[in-house]
């Protein structure tokens, strides 16, 4: 308007989707002049984790600069394989959702440092542990629908600074003091890294059960829950 806002249209979703991208995405995303120099910029500034791309034979000089050779050559195929599909988001809450909460940004979240296609590329060469053409059909079933990895896989895949790849843990608990402690330390340790912990209490002895063959002695399962708690 004459103040200078931005607003999104909202006469249609893909029209709303469009214009997201026009006034906001294009706009703050950091441009590069090549795959090669997005590469190694994310490399060299901690934002990329190299071994997830080096798996493919991705080299780099000693001054980190990519050779462009045979290995440079297969990644930047499965990249223009993704970018080729020339995916589009059918609604705004889509592109939204994935802008807001899964593409990376710059560390101090003023720009958009990949689109959609580079994720998925990150994740295909992740889950593809090296071999080109399960990372180019991963890649090929993400960016066309077919198969979408978890959330905390498709948010961190390649990610330097990053949460764990998954988030569902499940904890076992054996019937003695040593596994209770550790159980607790442990617990704590995945809910700082954001999992969803879950404890297997199976093991622990019933309320009344003997201990060292004297009747009675077990407390049973609830106070191990209230530490836990």
């Amino acid at each position: 308007d004459e103040n200078g806002q931005k607003y999104i249209n909202f006469g249609s979703d893909k029209e709303a989707a469009r214009n997201y991208f026009l006034q906001e995405v294009n706009q703050k995303s950091q441009f590069f002049y090549s795959l090669a120099e997005k590469l190694e910029f994310l490399f060299d500034n901690d934002y990329y984790e190299p071994n997830v791309w080096e798996q493919y034979g991705l080299k780099r000089d000693s001054f980190g600069k990519i050779i462009k050779d045979e290995g440079f050559e297969r990644v930047k195929g499965v990249y223009n394989l993704v970018y080729d599909v020339k995916h589009r988001f059918r609604t705004y809450m889509g592109a939204l959702k994935f802008y807001s909460a899964y593409a990376m940004k710059s560390f101090d979240g003023s720009v958009w440092m990949e689109r959609y296609e580079d994720r998925v590329v990150a994740n295909a060469l992740l889950l593809g542990l090296g071999d080109l053409e399960v990372a180019r059909g991963i890649a090929m079933e993400i960016v066309q629908g077919r198969f979408q990895p978890a959330t905390p896989t498709f948010s961190n895949a390649g990610k330097s600074q990053r949460g764990e790849l998954v988030s569902c843990f499940l904890v076992r608990i054996e019937d003695n003091f040593e596994s209770i402690s550790k159980a607790v330390a442990t617990s704590l340790q995945l809910s700082k890294r954001g999992g969803g912990v879950a404890l297997n209490l199976t093991n622990i002895r019933e309320t009344g059960a003997p201990i060292k063959k004297i009747e009675g002695m077990s407390s049973g399962v609830v106070p191990v829950m209230k530490i836990l708690e």
